[in-house]
């Protein structure tokens, strides 16, 4: 009951940061401003949003075949479109409760495909680097193609809110290393204590940890290591391109240089990352990084909502969709056999 408690309270403050954000900006703008805003809604060309919607099932399609392709190695062999109703299911829960998404995903699977829990969580936590690799691979892109021009707005809008709570331990490194000592010690007492005395939770503890290592090293043994690269590159491909494609919805950010759009990118998926999928936090970042290449404060916040809203609904879509037909997948797969 405590732990639910704080984990609602947790997304709470994170909304409520969100939504506060969004306050912030609200409250600075004059009647005309919100008349330019209404107006940029109206005029925006929303047949380039819909395509954006559409090209965002294809990098889900991806996720699903190399999900398919981690999982081979294993022993296992799912369904692709269990595969893929598991994760877009899984994009549907966290936009609810964050990281509650891959946990649910698992269960999903283990439930139609019988694929042992801790297994499965190793390939989603492997999926997790690898999306972390692309991801700060963006980021040193960025910063490196257009250092002198954003140095400034990394540094004060995005890396000093995420590190500034880690400064104090910066200044005690002695306090750390006694912690973590301590940490090291209590662990292997623990872990002396629960061989010795429980050798049931032992055992299964144990089996949890290999099942969990077995998903996380699956990788090295990949039948198409060529297919692999290309579906994780992929995906992020096209993470890019939907969100370039939404460029071409609004005049004024129809010419913007694709560094524009790369550094938008990269700063708004921070955004989604801080704050539970980016409410309040996408649009107001990417109005604040397109004013740095001449976009009107009005027409980057309208357009961050329509980004936003075409990402978010994709995965609202197809999540319901999954949610919906994958006991009657399994039912008619049953039905055949």
């Amino acid at each position: 009951m405590k732990k639910t408690f704080i984990n609602i309270l947790k997304i709470a403050l994170s909304l409520g940061f969100g939504l506060f954000l969004v306050w912030l900006v609200m409250r600075k703008l004059t009647e005309k401003e919100i008349s330019e805003i209404a107006a940029s809604f109206q005029n925006a060309q929303y047949g380039w949003i819909f395509i954006s919607v559409f090209a965002g099932i294809f990098p889900l399609v991806s996720r699903a075949y190399r999900w398919q392709m981690m999982l081979e190695p294993l022993g296992y062999k799912p369904k692709f479109m269990n595969s893929f109703f598991s994760i877009t299911i899984g994009y549907l829960v966290n936009l609810a409760v964050p990281r509650l998404g891959e946990v649910t995903r698992c269960g999903v699977m283990n439930r139609y495909e019988k694929v042992p829990f801790p297994a499965l969580l190793g390939t989603v936590f492997l999926e997790r680097l690898i999306d972390v690799f692309f991801l700060f691979l963006l980021t040193f892109i960025v910063i490196a193609t257009q250092y002198g021009l954003l140095s400034g707005f990394m540094a004060e809008k995005i890396l000093t809110p995420l590190f500034s709570k880690f400064s104090g331990l910066q200044n005690n490194l002695v306090f750390l290393t006694i912690v973590i000592s301590l940490l090291i010690m209590v662990s292997g007492l623990v872990f002396y204590f629960l061989k010795a005395k429980f050798q049931a939770i032992y055992t299964k503890l144990v089996g949890l940890f290999k099942g969990f290592a077995e998903g996380l090293i699956t990788i090295r043994n990949i039948r198409n290591k060529g297919a692999f690269i290309f579906h994780s590159a992929f995906i992020w491909v096209m993470y890019i391109f939907m969100f370039y494609i939404c460029f071409y919805a609004f005049p004024e950010t129809t010419s913007l240089p694709f560094g524009a759009v790369l550094a938008a990118f990269v700063f708004c998926t921070f955004g989604i990352i801080a704050i539970p999928g980016g409410i309040g936090a996408y649009p107001v970042i990417l109005m604040l990084t397109l004013e740095l290449y001449g976009t009107s404060k009005t027409t980057g916040f309208a357009f961050g909502w329509l980004a936003w809203t075409s990402q978010t609904l994709v995965l609202l879509l197809v999540g319901i969709a999954s949610l919906i037909l994958i006991p009657y997948f399994n039912k008619i797969q049953v039905e055949k056999k």
